[in-house]
């Protein structure tokens, strides 16, 4: 099981779903958090490489949101959401 940690953008970015009662989204979120955690070896968590170790994680409910997630070098066990926000590649 590996640990998520957010960058400072994607923390402000989770963090507004709350606040902005986007319950369905913030849900799908969670779902793709959880995944990322449970196997980040999975394919649902690579369904698109960006290349130098970026991944990403599409979620499409309710709209089309992008995790781009890596592996922090220092530590094996560690996943750093980079990027969590409207897909900018849709």
């Amino acid at each position: 099981m590996a640990t998520v940690e957010f960058d400072s953008q994607p923390l402000h970015a989770y963090a507004s779903l709350d606040k902005a009662g986007a319950a369905a989204l913030l849900d799908a979120v969670d779902d793709a958090i959880d995944a990322l955690e449970g196997d980040p070896g999975a394919a649902p968590v690579r369904r698109r490489s960006f290349g130098d170790g970026l991944w990403g994680i599409p979620v499409r409910d309710p709209g089309d949101w992008l995790i781009i997630w890596e592996h922090d070098p220092d530590a094996d066990d560690v996943i750093v959401i980079r990027y969590l926000g409207a897909d900018p590649f849709a």
